[in-house]
């Protein structure tokens, strides 16, 4: 299974603005470019902050008759609104992984809209996440979490491929995230480097892509 981080970053490295959101940074352009690394999924994984945060639509809109991929979304602690997007306008049933600390309060939030997984622990474990996806059969996962997401699952050494956006602003606030967050830093980051495989211009947007090794 191949895992892929998929995040815009501004010119001075932030992923959020600076009331901790995302929305309105980045062009049709880098929009289209999502769709693109979606079609190329079979599910894509989320948390839940994203979901509360964002509201995001999963459904694949600029690439014609591609298949939409199925939302799996990360929740650690408590539930979610059932009236979000992705319970409403997914083409496939959204599976929730959560802990079993939380997982009754899912069930009486959500049982009627998605598909439930409960691990036997009180956090989620990215590499117990991945083990339960390979089992269902996915084979190309895109991660679309926030900070602290993508760094859980980089510390664990399981994510093959990023795509990051380069959008034309500069917020310049001191402490907001990159794409990967956290209190300490990666194990050997400076001896575990990442290979440009790709890398193109849209508008005023610079898109790369970088594969581990």
């Amino acid at each position: 299974m191949k895992l892929s981080i998929n995040m815009a970053m501004t010119l001075d490295g932030k992923v959020v603005r600076p009331d901790g959101r995302w929305y309105g940074l980045t062009s049709s352009e880098d929009k289209t470019q999502m769709d693109v690394y979606r079609s190329q999924s079979d599910a894509i994984l989320v948390g839940k902050n994203s979901i509360l945060n964002d509201n995001p639509i999963v459904k694949i809109r600029a690439v014609p008759n591609a298949l939409n991929p199925r939302p799996v979304i990360l929740v650690r602690k408590g539930t979610l609104p059932p009236d979000k997007h992705v319970f409403e306008e997914s083409d496939h049933i959204p599976l929730i992984i959560c802990t079993k600390t939380n997982l009754k309060e899912i069930k009486t939030s959500l049982e009627n809209k998605a598909e439930i997984f409960a691990l036997d622990s009180d956090d989620i474990d990215p590499k117990k996440v991945t083990g339960i996806l390979k089992r269902k059969g996915y084979k190309n996962v895109l991660l679309e979490g926030g900070p602290k997401l993508n760094f859980s699952f980089l510390e664990a050494d399981l994510v093959d491929r990023i795509y990051l956006t380069i959008v034309p602003f500069i917020i310049g606030k001191t402490g907001l995230a990159g794409i990967a967050d956290r209190n300490s830093e990666l194990p050997d980051f400076d001896k575990n480097g990442w290979t440009l495989k790709d890398h193109f211009a849209k508008g005023n947007e610079i898109f790369l892509v970088y594969e581990k090794g």
